[in-house]
Parts: structure tokens; sequence; C-alpha cells
């Protein structure tokens, strides 16, 4: 064996002052905690006006469940259901409109009405998936090359 080579090439680290992937991952996770905690007790503070020495975290959920409550009495609420005769009155609108835009032969055709509202929906709707699905993929992209740069040997 000779000495020519790095000392990675040779199995050794390059000085014992080298932090492993699970030391960087804890670390990252442990400094994100922090600045967690941190910001949480930053809200409560100026939201609720605790004292920063008189939070804990059982404090600080129930007065955000507070709020929570609050803000869900602000929401509006939904439409009511409709009742079996409006339900049926509007199947049966939807279903002649669809038949109108097929024409006389769908009349005997079982689930016609169906089959068109599929074909609508699934024109209408594949831009919007198109594009979701490419921004899943650009973003799972960045991902990996971000958690490359900063965990890859």
């Amino acid at each position: 064996m000779t000495a020519i080579g790095t000392p990675r090439e040779q199995g050794e680290a390059l000085h014992h002052g080298d932090p492993g992937l699970g030391t960087i991952l804890y670390t990252d996770l442990r400094v994100r905690s922090l600045l967690l905690g941190e910001a949480r007790k930053r809200v409560a503070t100026r939201a609720f006006g605790v004292h920063r020495d008189d939070q804990s975290f059982l404090v600080t959920a129930i007065l955000i469940g507070a709020a929570a409550t609050v803000l869900r009495d602000l929401a509006p609420r939904p439409l009511p259901r409709p009742s079996r005769t409006g339900a049926a009155i509007g199947g049966s609108v939807v279903n002649a409109t669809l038949r109108g835009i097929a024409g006389e032969p769908s009349r005997t055709m079982p689930l016609a009405g169906a089959l068109i509202a599929f074909g609508l929906l699934s024109h209408s709707l594949r831009p919007a998936i198109a594009g979701t699905a490419r921004e899943v993929r650009g973003l799972t992209r960045d991902l990996r090359a971000a958690f490359g740069a900063r965990y890859a040997r």
C-alpha cells in the first residue's frame, strides 16, 4: 500500500472533528426546533399577552385552541343540503342537458350522461392536473438537489 492518495481514499477522516451525516441532521433539526419554540412564544406573547415566563406548551395550545374556536365561529356555514326531491330534479335536469348535447342516439345508451360528464370534466381538468404534476416533479428535483448539496458526501 502506498501513501499516495487522499485520506478519504484510504478510509480515514480528513480530521477527527468532521461531523457525520447523523450529527448534521440532528443539529439541523435541533436548530429548527429551537427557532419554532421561540416563534411560538413570541406569537403567544404578542397575541394573548401571556408573559414568556408564564408560558408552557400546554398554555400555548389552549390559547391557540381558543383563537381557533373564535375564528371557526366567524367562518361562514356550509350550504344547506338539498332535499331528495331537489336532488332528483337537479339530476334529471343535468341528465336532460347532457343527453341534449349527445342527441337522440344517446337515449338508448345507459349511463350516457355520466360518460359525457366524465369527458367534459377530464377535458377541463387536464391542464390543471398536468401543471400540478409538472410542479411536483420540479419540487422533488429541487428537494433532491438541496438535500444532496447539504448532506451529500
